[in-house]
């Protein structure tokens, strides 16, 4: 092939497509970072949870743990609220047990920073203390994630929903380990460490 032939008028394109590709690819970081991600982790919620204990989320919120949307999952949200009232919202139960388990990991944030998590009661949807419910596992309600970590109030809610939904398991937040989490979503609680 000639030197100045197709071939060579094609490697500038190439290289124009490689590099408008690179850029694309680095956009939403450096956004993120112009828009107030400080600690190099997740973004937090726009509006904290409020003093009486309701989440307000807004339509930008992600989960920090999966990214979703929250606001699309609004039945199955719930939040992790800091210290500093820094609150994150979570599109699943799930996702927001495995942050409160480990948030290091998942808000770059130390467990002792951590304040209140807040989640809505099955039944009444009740935004209520994370850490005061019973929690039901391997039922068959399933929310964003697949099967869903359910929160009730109390025991006479507990036997009424095992009525209607069954579910395997009963736990407190604060009782939970890495091993019980595994046992009941054949998952790990914490992600692999590179």
């Amino acid at each position: 092939m000639p030197v100045g032939g197709r071939r060579a008028r094609t490697r500038p394109v190439r290289f124009f497509l490689a590099a408008v590709a690179v850029l694309l690819a680095l956009l939403p970081p450096l956004a993120a970072a112009g828009a107030g991600e400080t600690r190099g982790g997740p973004l937090p919620a726009a509006q904290p949870v409020g003093a009486d204990g309701r989440m307000h989320i807004g339509a930008a919120d992600r989960c920090p743990v999966c990214a979703m949307t929250v606001k699309a999952h609004r039945k199955f949200a719930s939040a992790i609220q800091l210290k500093d009232d820094t609150t994150f919202y979570f599109c699943a139960t799930g996702c927001m047990i495995r942050a409160w388990m480990h948030p290091e990991a998942f808000l770059k944030t130390p467990k002792s920073n951590l304040q209140r998590c807040v989640v809505q009661d099955y039944f009444s949807g009740e935004h209520v203390d994370g850490r005061s419910v019973i929690w039901v596992a391997g039922s068959d309600v399933v929310g964003p994630m697949g099967p869903a970590l359910v929160p009730l109030k109390n025991e006479k809610d507990l036997a009424a929903f095992r009525g209607r939904h069954g579910g395997r398991t009963t736990f407190r937040l604060d009782d939970l380990s890495d091993s019980d989490w595994e046992r009941m979503t054949g998952k790990k609680a914490a992600p692999a460490t590179p």
